[in-house]
């Protein structure tokens, strides 16, 4: 837990955007920061939005796919970094967001497969009647271990939560989803987010699922996007 008493003010957002401009540019394009605040390559966009949580370490980032229509559908998640540092917090939140988020939507503009991974709904690792890519599943443990991270990899709990995730989905051609799963001995936290919203019966049917119980704390998440109907 953060003493808010104690704990750095958040970074303002065109601080957090102007860090998060060069590690966008090694993934590819050229990253600019404009008005509103706004990152532009071509016609994507990355904007910060309010926080949610007074946490320093915690981002939610907005994607626009064409930041110059408004009535594209956008792209959020939130993220957050470990670090103590703020600058080196927000370094972390931006590179498990690239890792798990953009590395989907780049994959759904370039399908090439060098970004993300495919699962047509019919294979294993697939959701019902979509098109699913998938990225990077990213985490850290108090002692080190990958348990988790493994697990996701391997489970592909997207998949097997697909009924009840169906429930939540509420745009008919591209939602994005966020899996995270957090715990250390009797604490659990464990989320799905449907377009950057929280969806309690799937983060329930998550938390219920055979995932390594660890006494030392772990996390890993991931994202999918969902593109369709498949």
């Amino acid at each position: 837990m953060i003493d808010s008493r104690s704990a750095p003010d958040p970074l303002p957002a065109e601080r957090v955007l102007e860090i998060a401009a060069p590690m966008l540019t090694e993934l590819g394009g050229e990253w600019e920061l404009t008005d509103g605040p706004m990152l532009r390559s071509g016609s994507l966009g990355v904007r910060v939005l309010p926080p949610d949580t007074d946490d320093y370490r915690h981002l939610d980032l907005e994607l626009l796919l064409n930041a110059d229509r408004p009535d594209v559908p956008t792209i959020t998640d939130c993220t957050v970094g470990i670090a103590t540092d703020p600058v080196e917090a927000a370094r972390q939140a931006i590179q498990a967001w690239i890792e798990t988020c953009l590395v989907t939507v780049l994959e759904m503009i370039e399908q090439k497969g060098e970004f993300a991974g495919h699962f047509r709904s019919s294979e294993q690792g697939g959701f019902a009647g979509w098109h699913a890519i998938v990225g990077s599943v990213t985490g850290w443990s108090t002692d080190g271990s990958r348990r988790k991270q493994e697990w996701f990899a391997e489970a592909m709990p997207w998949s097997t939560l697909a009924p009840v995730i169906a429930t939540g989905l509420d745009r008919p051609y591209l939602n994005g989803l966020r899996l995270l799963v957090g715990q250390g001995g009797d604490f659990t936290e464990c989320e799905v987010r449907i377009n950057g919203r929280r969806h309690e019966p799937s983060s329930a049917a998550l938390a219920a699922l055979d995932w390594p119980r660890t006494d030392a704390f772990g996390l890993a998440r991931t994202f999918v996007l969902l593109v369709g109907p498949d």
